[in-house]
């Protein structure tokens, strides 16, 4: 569960569709953009699977005219169940595993501003019982064409220690992300963004925590369900493509972001994400958003149910090479429904509060179990102090 590195014209869009918005429709807040924001989040799933209790902490300051710095941290309390990878015996109820957890995390931005250009570099960290992961990024905006367009490109790097105590040393993992993007004023209210993403991923990319089920013969005709781990490839090439557009509707004080993403990678997985969010205001102080999202897969070329009647003998399997196979059910062919509504209230000048209810489905789209998916429900509750 690592914090992702960020590139800033493509994860950040929503935070700064509410931003402009903010800009658009409301009067500008007292000492620029100056602020710290605290966040309570409840991510609890139905029928006591995982719950995640989460803290946030962000601020922005302005150093200097050029220098703004920004920071955010997150503590999370992990516990409940999950899919262990074993098949369901009756068809129906997947086998679970309890799991506990403390995750620790945090990324410090470093913008650089001079005339057109953006510099932006950033260093993330994130901490487990379990894993360790560092991470560095640098990216480029540039604002041409008397600003109505915006260029940018970026890098980042993930450096990952997968250390459950059962194993006898730490394995690692490394990612690299290249990015680049170009963003169009079409009108005064309106946006659109194209961004592609190359991501490169290798190393010991295999969940410690999954296991697969073969009928084994341990003797002559006798046979017994063993339990083996997952081996995913070693290495993993995604490819990414992200579609915005944001629009302000004058007449009746709202705001439209939508989203589209398209991905794919070597591991045979493809799926597409419908993103879809309206900002409205009412009154002098409150903003109301309404979300959709829709998000759909297919499986990965190695998932499989179970190993029993194939000639894989994963008792022999070397870590990250052929055959590959896993019972992981993210990387089955699902589909997800995300629908909720968060309000945002202007106290005064110098604060706000904001709340939002989020509900997340998930669907089986193949012959694997329902009960493997989670539902879950998210609630949170922030605040905002500008300076």
């Amino acid at each position: 569960m690592s914090l992702m590195i960020r590139f800033p014209s493509l994860q950040t869009a929503r935070v700064a569709t509410l931003v402009v918005y903010f800009y658009l429709v409301s009067p500008k807040l007292v000492s620029a953009e100056d602020h710290v924001s605290v966040k309570w989040q409840d991510y609890s799933e139905d029928n006591d699977r995982i719950r995640v209790i989460s803290r946030y902490m962000g601020f922005e300051k302005k150093v200097s005219e050029q220098i703004t710095l920004k920071g955010h941290g997150v503590h999370d309390a992990i516990s409940g169940a999950t899919p262990n990878g074993v098949p369901a015996d009756d068809g129906v109820n997947v086998p679970l595993s309890n799991l506990v957890d403390i995750r620790e995390a945090g990324v410090i931005d470093l913008d650089w501003t001079r005339g057109i250009h953006k510099s932006t570099f950033q260093y993330s960290y994130s901490s487990e019982a379990d894993f360790l992961s560092r991470g560095y990024s640098f990216s480029q905006t540039s604002e041409v064409n008397k600003r109505n367009t915006g260029v940018s490109y970026g890098i980042s790097f993930i450096d990952d220690d997968v250390r459950p105590t059962f194993f006898d040393e730490n394995r690692g993992k490394e990612s690299y992300d290249y990015f680049v993007g170009i963003s169009q004023v079409l009108d005064p209210n309106t946006i659109v963004a194209l961004n592609f993403t190359y991501g490169d991923y290798s190393g010991f990319l295999s969940d410690p925590y999954k296991i697969i089920r073969k009928n084994t013969e341990v003797l002559p005709d006798i046979f017994f369900p063993l339990t083996f781990p997952e081996n995913r490839p070693e290495d993993r090439t995604r490819r990414i493509w992200f579609f915005n557009v944001r629009r302000f509707f004058d007449g009746i004080g709202g705001s439209l972001d939508f989203d589209y993403r398209y991905f794919n990678d070597t591991w045979g997985i493809e799926s597409s994400t419908f993103d879809l969010e309206w900002y409205q205001k009412i009154g002098e102080n409150l903003i109301i958003r309404p979300k959709y999202r829709y998000y759909t897969q297919n499986a990965a070329d190695f998932y499989t149910l179970d190993l029993s009647g194939t000639s894989i003998d994963p008792s022999m399997a070397v870590i990250g090479r052929p055959p590959n196979f896993s019972a992981d059910y993210r990387l089955a062919k699902f589909e997800t429904h995300s629908y909720g509504l968060k309000a945002v209230y202007k106290i005064s000048e110098r604060y706000s509060l904001d709340a939002a209810y989020e509900r997340y489905e998930m669907e089986s789209n193949d012959e694997t179990p329902e009960s493997a998916f989670p539902d879950a429900d998210v609630v949170t509750i922030g605040g905002t102090v500008w300076f």
